[in-house]
């Protein structure tokens, strides 16, 4: 997702936090010198931003004012930094939480925010030479490591459903509830006047190592979405192979219902519960989008198998598919030779991929 003053949320007020994050957010290399690390001797060492979070806290309140109304005396937004050190082969990770009050009168730059928290921006020359000495000196490693850019914001559970409240509301909790017990990163927001609770998962296939995804809870359904995130869709705008794109998702469509490997015993087939739908955006994104309508009536009688179906089945599916739609836009492979790939590692329908498929793969 492209960090621009559009995604600003409203709960942020403070310029310098939401300065901040745009600037960690765009970086072209996400890494960072911290000094106030555990190591042998105080001293700089290059740290991997592995993420970046962005939120506030509640308002603090002092006494009543002559209305006998409780006016905001103070509130704290932030921006939350998680550090992998990636120095000479040591292994620690660093939480950092960079926080400015809104009421205070003194403004502070983004530069300024940055030193008084012991952390620089590295230049570029100062970065080849950190990879010359980890490659030779320290864990024998390129400095490269996958970023999974989750953007979570401090929510409250929704609150415990009656049975006067719609059924989106009751979803909304069921769906809250998996989240948390399950430990999955998640922003909830209101889009198009429904809520909208949106995730990262972690995809090896995928183009970044990653797929995003979305479900928005209108009144008489559940729309679920899983797709692949930007660099997928630049790919995809880029490439002069679309048509042959379409004519895959055609056959994706037609065929290809796969087990889900989570969950251990396999107690239920998703396909048997959902079907989704496999299509390329007509808003020229160029997203790859997997999409499923969910009734409520149907997800309360299913509750676990909804939950494991929208949070496992749909990204699990796009990560095994990324190979063969992503060969197909490269111009790696034909549409013959991608569902043949399909039929042997998705449907287990042949027992050998075909040579030119397995040496694409190998790549």
């Amino acid at each position: 997702m492209k960090i621009n003053d559009m995604n600003k949320p409203k709960e942020i007020t403070s310029n310098e936090i939401w300065e901040l994050y745009k600037l960690l957010e765009s970086l072209d290399e996400h890494y960072l010198f911290y000094d106030k690390c555990d190591a042998s001797e105080s001293r700089e060492e290059l740290f991997y931003l592995e993420r970046t979070s962005i939120g506030d806290e509640g308002m603090i309140y002092d006494a009543p004012d002559n209305m006998g109304l409780q006016l905001p005396y103070s509130k704290n937004e932030w921006v939350g930094l998680k550090l992998k050190n990636i120095a000479n082969g040591r292994k620690q990770n660093v939480a950092v939480k960079i926080e400015v009050n809104t009421l205070l009168k003194k403004s502070l730059s983004v530069e300024e925010l940055l030193e008084k928290n012991h952390i620089r921006i590295p230049k570029a020359d100062e970065l080849k030479t950190a990879e010359y000495e980890e490659i030779h000196y320290g864990s024998g490693r390129d400095l490269t490591v996958e970023r999974i850019p989750i953007t979570h914001f401090p929510v409250e559970l929704t609150e415990n459903y009656a049975k006067r409240k719609r059924d989106s509301e009751r979803v909304a909790y069921w769906l809250e509830r998996y989240l948390r017990d399950f430990s999955i990163p998640y922003k909830k927001d209101i889009d198009l006047g429904a809520v909208r609770f949106k995730f990262v998962f972690m995809c090896e296939n995928a183009p970044g190592g990653f797929t995003e995804g979305c479900i928005r809870l209108f009144d008489k359904a559940a729309e679920a979405r899983v797709y692949y995130n930007q660099m997928g869709a630049e790919i995809c705008n880029k490439s002069k192979c679309r048509q042959d794109l379409l004519r895959l998702l055609n056959y994706i469509n037609a065929r290809v219902f796969m087990e889900l490997s989570d969950g251990g015993d396999r107690w239920y087939d998703p396909q048997i519960l959902y079907t989704p739908r496999m299509y390329l955006t007509e808003d020229e994104g160029y997203d790859i989008s997997i999409t499923t309508m969910i009734n409520y009536r149907f997800w309360r009688m299913a509750e676990m198998e909804t939950d494991d179906y929208i949070m496992a089945y749909q990204p699990e599916l796009l990560d095994k598919l990324a190979p063969f739609i992503f060969g197909i836009l490269k111009g790696e492979l034909t549409v013959n030779d991608a569902i043949n790939g399909i039929k042997c590692e998705v449907l287990n329908e042949i027992s050998r991929l075909p040579r030119v498929v397995q040496q694409t793969l190998d790549k």
